[in-house]
């Protein structure tokens, strides 16, 4: 069967051997000729193809952990996440606002909402959550640095830094914002900045021992500094 075939028949059945059999096809024919860009393109589709049907896969694993343990938060982040690289943002705001109506005094509820808005790019209420919920949990660091997001998302870049670095200093163990601070930082060409920020990663998991985590944080730091 051509890899064509293969790609079409992979893409409207989903089955493991058909995604194999069109791999190793368009691999052959890439080594053959690594100028075709048609090629790249469909051996890119086919690879996209695959991502979108583990991510539905994790998708159902969200949702079974969750009938499990309603109140653990974790996979409904993690749902969030999922139904964001599926393009369905919206079917996460929606499970999200179901979940933070039935829990209204619940600071964990406020968070998966507002991360749910800042996925879906819905700053506006985002934002008009994260302050509300902030004036009763004034110093909840995943409130602040989702704060931060909003700011950046919105162009703000001073607010987004600002706050990033506030919810480090709230929640030390965590070092999400940092990693925003650093992509941002990058973003701007503010280099010496970011390469700061990487530093900080790489001594910070270090310290605790977290000798794989810390690979990818240097090899960042490397491309940040070949660029200064």
């Amino acid at each position: 069967m051509e890899k064509e075939e293969l790609l079409a028949r992979y893409e409207a059945r989903g089955d493991a051997a058909d995604f194999e059999e069109a791999k190793r096809l368009y691999e052959d024919a890439l080594a053959a000729d690594p100028g075709d860009a048609g090629l790249h393109n469909a051996y890119g589709y086919l690879l996209e193809c695959r991502g979108r049907l583990l991510i539905r896969e994790a998708l159902r694993h969200y949702e079974e952990a969750i009938s499990l343990e309603p109140d653990w938060a974790k996979p409904r982040f993690q749902l969030i996440s999922a139904h964001v690289g599926l393009q369905q943002a919206d079917d996460a705001v929606a499970i999200s606002e179901q979940y933070a109506q039935d829990r209204p005094d619940d600071v964990t509820a406020a968070r998966v909402l507002a991360t749910a808005y800042v996925h879906a790019r819905r700053y506006d209420r985002a934002a008009a959550l994260i302050d509300a919920a902030l004036r009763r949990f004034p110093d909840d660091a995943r409130l602040v640095e989702l704060r931060g997001d909003v700011a950046a998302g919105t162009g703000r870049v001073e607010d987004a830094l600002r706050d990033w670095e506030r919810a480090h200093e709230l929640d030390p163990e965590s070092l999400s914002s940092v990693y925003s601070r650093a992509f941002l930082l990058q973003r701007e060409g503010r280099l010496a900045d970011a390469a700061d920020a990487w530093r900080h990663i790489i001594e910070w998991s270090q310290t605790r021992g977290y000798e794989l985590e810390a690979e990818w944080p240097r090899r960042e730091l490397e491309r940040v500094l070949a660029r200064l």
